[in-house]
C-alpha cells in the first residue's frame, strides 16, 4: 500500500479535450508509472455533486511510496522527451497536491470488495477553522472516519494532510485532505450531503467538495510491459 497520494487536478485548453484525454490516458499515464517511486495512476472525471466543487473537471490519482523521492524524479523527466507536456492541459489551473495518508477506514462492503481500481469518489479539500487544526484532524483520527466509512453507499473513508514536499504553492491553500470511496453513487450521496458541509472545526468559507468517477482502471508499470 501507498504511503501518500498526488492528486492532480487540471483541465484542457479550449477547444482540445480530445487531445488530453488520448495524451493522459496514453503516453503521459504510460510516463508517469514508470517513473521510480509511482507506483500506480488512474485517472477520473468530474460529475455533478452536492457541494462547492472548484473549477477542475479531471484529477489523475497517482501512488507513492515517498514524496521527496518521487518529486525529485518527476523532476528530472518533466518536460523532457521521457515525460512530454502536451499542448492540450491547461497548465495554469493544474492543482498537484501532494498527500500523506494518514488515516484509512474500510467499510465491510470494501474489505469483501475488489480493491485494485478505485470507484467513485468524493475528494474534499479542507481548511480548518482558526486555531482549530488539531480538533479537524482528531475528528478524523477519533471515530470521525468511521463514521464516514460506515454512511450507507460508502466503501471507504481515507484522512489525509499536505506533503512538504509540493510541485505548486497553490497546493497550499488546503491543508487537508478527505477522500471517500463509494459503492452507491445515489446512496452515499444522499447520506453524506449534510456530513460533508458541516464537518466538526472546519472553516466554513474555505473548503470544496468534488465527486469523481472513473475513466479506467488503476494502472502500473505492468501494464506497460514494465516491472512490478
Amino acid at each position: 500500500m501507498s504511503n501518500a497520494l498526488q492528486l492532480v487536478l487540471s483541465n484542457p485548453n479550449p477547444g482540445m479535450e480530445a487531445e488530453f484525454n488520448e495524451w493522459y490516458a496514453g503516453s503521459h499515464m504510460q510516463h508517469g508509472v514508470e517513473t521510480p517511486g509511482v507506483l500506480s495512476g488512474q485517472r477520473f472525471r468530474r460529475v455533478p455533486g452536492p457541494w462547492p466543487v472548484g473549477k477542475h473537471d479531471y484529477m489523475i490519482i497517482w501512488e507513492l511510496d515517498d514524496p521527496a523521492y518521487t518529486l525529485a524524479e518527476l523532476a528530472k523527466v518533466k518536460g523532457t522527451d521521457e515525460m512530454p507536456i502536451s499542448p492540450a492541459i491547461n497548465m495554469d489551473t493544474v492543482q498537484p497536491p501532494t498527500m500523506w495518508r494518514r488515516a484509512e477506514v474500510l467499510s465491510a462492503a470494501r474489505i469483501v470488495s475488489d480493491s485494485t481500481s478505485r470507484q467513485t469518489l468524493v475528494f474534499g479539500l479542507y481548511n480548518a477553522a482558526a486555531g482549530e487544526d488539531e480538533a479537524f484532524a482528531g475528528f478524523f483520527l477519533n471515530g470521525g472516519l468511521v463514521k464516514l466509512a460506515d454512511l450507507p453507499g460508502v466503501l471507504s473513508a481515507q484522512y489525509l494532510t499536505l506533503a512538504d514536499e509540493q510541485i505548486r504553492g497553490n497546493c497550499r491553500k488546503y491543508p487537508h485532505g478527505l477522500l471517500l470511496e463509494l459503492h452507491d453513487e445515489v446512496q452515499a450521496l444522499a447520506a453524506l450531503k449534510d456530513v460533508i458541509a458541516n464537518l466538526p472545526h472546519a472553516d466554513a468559507e474555505r473548503w470544496m467538495a468534488i465527486v469523481f468517477r472513473p475513466l479506467g482502471r488503476r494502472t502500473t508499470s505492468l501494464d506497460f510491459g514494465g516491472h512490478a
